[in-house]
């Protein structure tokens, strides 16, 4: 499997929010995006990868002697874990308070992508050129779209897309979507912050960048770089695992 990486603070933000982690061994990888508008986003999205990587350090077993329900249960306990501590913090912290970040944490092997997810960053699987994304937002607008009122197309330019209507840290208790997705060999793995796919509307334009790259690290380029071409209003990250 190949991976690479790219994030950028973008051309409007101060600092830059969005944090990744990926462990080789493990295979086990995680993005998170404090939230903009809040105070200590950076805060919240550094805390939520630092209990994954406490996890990965002291607990962590390798990969392959867990199974994949094992996994969605680790992940979630860890997701529920971060949103306690970064709630905690905010509580304890006044000028903390109200902070929180989305979550995405999985293990991605040559069979299996399983993964949790929290808020509006996302997980796309590109296969055979087709490009499909696999989380769904926590999102007012997503919201919009399962009751009929707007169209998919109508929700990636509403004025509301941010809002988001689930984060990590922002109230006592979170509700963790988990999720398993069969991987096969050429598939590509995307996950990325709203800095890319509230610049790069069309998923089939990301999916064509990916393609036309000569190499997975020039395809993680070039995607930071189309988000900064067309504003780059936010901090962007991606992650791209190539499964060979």
């Amino acid at each position: 499997m190949q991976f690479a990486a790219k994030t950028d603070t973008g051309k409007l933000r101060e600092r830059n929010e969005d944090r990744y982690y990926f462990d080789t061994q493990l295979q086990l990888f995680a993005i998170a995006d404090g939230m903009s508008g809040h105070e200590s986003g950076d805060v919240a999205s550094l805390i939520a990868l630092e209990i994954i990587q406490e996890w990965a350090k002291t607990q962590a077993s390798p990969q392959s002697d867990l199974g994949p329900m094992k996994r969605l249960a680790v992940l979630t306990e860890l997701a529920e874990e971060a949103n306690q501590r970064i709630y905690t913090e905010a509580e304890n912290s006044g000028k903390a308070r109200g902070m929180g970040t989305t979550l995405i944490a999985g293990f991605v092997t040559f069979s299996y992508l399983t993964y949790v997810h929290v808020g509006d960053s996302r997980l796309y699987v590109l296969r055979d050129g087709k490009i499909t994304q696999i989380t769904t937002d926590d999102t007012f607008v997503q919201k919009m779209v399962e009751k009929g009122e707007i169209t998919p197309e109508e929700s990636r330019v509403h004025e509301k897309r941010n809002i988001v209507t689930q984060a990590v840290g922002l109230m006592p208790t979170v509700t963790v979507s988990a999720d398993a997705y069969p991987l096969g060999p050429g598939d590509i793995v995307l996950a990325c912050t709203d800095g890319l796919h509230d610049m790069i509307v069309d998923d089939n334009e990301i999916a064509e960048i990916i393609t036309t790259a000569r190499t997975i690290e020039e395809a993680a380029e070039n995607l930071v770089n189309t988000a900064l071409y067309y504003g780059g209003t936010d901090n962007v990250t991606v992650l791209l695992f190539a499964i060979d």
